[in-house]
């Protein structure tokens, strides 16, 4: 695609789901039906935080001015509100344009500047309401004695593990978590979980 003063622009399309688990066929074919001659690049990652995704990261770095970044959701680029504004606000700066298909709107329109600042707002603010609910479901399971927070990884368990030995043989708990490799708070939360305390 050539603009009016022979300028090369490219149209890239940027699908996303979650997970590894997710099919993110449908999502892609949506776009390319719409936009047909749009690359294509697709990512399973975490929208929470955008600089960890390398392949959005590749994306921002390769658009260049009257360049279009095409989503069928505005979720697609991320859920934080400061995070989607900042990025509009960067793209804008290089002359990038953003199109959400399912709201028909470009972000360098005043009208798409306004939906989209809502539309983030509004994203971030189910974020945190999931947060509410999870918060207030770990107090109900705790209130019930159910609640064993975040499994531990069998790694970090072998190291608390290898400290614990280190405490029985009359090593402070602080110079046995530096000794096994594994963090002051990490080993307590161990031996609470674990109800060791009395043993040491």
């Amino acid at each position: 695609m050539i603009d009016c003063k022979g300028i090369n622009m490219s149209d890239y399309i940027y699908s996303r789901v979650s997970t590894v688990g997710q099919n993110i066929t449908h999502q892609t074919e949506d776009l390319i039906s719409d936009y047909p001659n749009a690359q294509v690049m697709e990512e399973k990652a975490s929208g929470k935080n955008v600089t960890d995704r390398p392949i959005f990261q590749e994306l921002l770095r390769i658009v260049k001015s009257g360049d279009r970044i095409i989503v069928r959701e505005l979720s697609r680029l991320g859920r934080n509100t400061q995070d989607i504004l900042s990025l509009f606000t960067d793209l804008e700066t290089k002359g990038v344009s953003v199109l959400i298909q399912n709201l028909q709107i470009d972000s360098t329109s005043a009208t798409g500047k306004m939906v989209l600042t809502i539309m983030a707002s509004v994203a971030t603010m189910e974020r945190d309401l999931m947060k509410e609910r999870q918060a207030i479901g770990i107090a109900q399971a705790k209130e019930n004695n159910k609640y064993r927070g975040r499994p531990i990884n069998p790694n970090t368990a072998k190291k608390c593990e290898e400290a614990l030995g280190y405490i029985k043989s009359d090593m402070s708990k602080e110079k046995a978590s530096k000794a096994a490799g594994v963090g002051i708070a990490t080993l307590y939360r161990y031996i609470n979980e674990n109800k060791l305390s009395s043993h040491l």
